[in-house]
């Protein structure tokens, strides 16, 4: 496109020289190609640019809800065994039950996921999700979770019964916990390092 610093400086509502200085900064990290030209510059939007732009744009449609399915890739890791501590628990057995159709194997899987995979479950937290009480136990106070179905799949294999627990209070950043019926590590024969992908149901639940 054809256009000059003060246009341009009026529609970002900075100054002339801001404007310039916003232009050659993305010229020279080659988001950019700009030539000059009579009344100003004709700007080229590059490869690397348009990459940039087709990520913001596919961040936002899932952090807004435009998807009912997300794909994430993840690494199998360890947990501290937490998960299965918590989801053992009557209170929530009997609700997953419930829900679920399927009683789930007294333990979580674990996938790592890379940082750029963050807009993801920010997009899945924001999703309604199937809604799992929180409860009194043993003295304890139990808090809330979510519940959004999945497919799990490695290679050629996959399991279908599958949800991801999302809690309400949770440390972890970018660790994905799978619950399923199914004793995940000896279905697909995993270890530690193993990738995965993650199919999640972001529709009517």
């Amino acid at each position: 496109m054809h256009i000059s610093s003060i246009s341009l400086s009026k529609q970002l509502h900075v100054s002339q020289q801001s404007a310039s200085r916003y232009l050659i900064e993305l010229v020279e990290k080659g988001y950019l190609e700009r030539r000059l030209a009579q009344g100003g510059q004709v700007v080229t939007i590059m490869n690397k640019g348009i990459a940039i732009l087709r990520k913001e744009f596919s961040e936002y449609g899932l952090i807004f809800g435009a998807q009912e399915k997300i794909e994430m890739r993840g690494i199998l890791e360890t947990g501290l065994g937490e998960g299965g501590y918590y989801i053992s628990k009557k209170g929530y057995m009997e609700q997953f039950e419930k829900k679920l159709g399927w009683r789930p194997f007294e333990g979580t899987f674990n996938l790592r996921l890379n940082e750029d995979e963050v807009p993801k479950i920010e997009a899945m937290k924001a999703a309604e999700g199937i809604p799992i009480e929180g409860f009194e136990q043993e003295g304890r106070t139990f808090g809330k979770a979510w519940l959004f179905k999945c497919i799990l799949i490695n290679g050629s294999k996959k399991v279908e019964e599958c949800a991801v627990i999302s809690p309400k209070r949770t440390h972890y950043k970018r660790v994905i916990e799978i619950i399923s019926p199914t004793y995940l590590r000896d279905k697909f024969e995993a270890k530690d390092g193993d990738s995965f992908v993650l199919q999640i149901d972001l529709g009517d639940v």
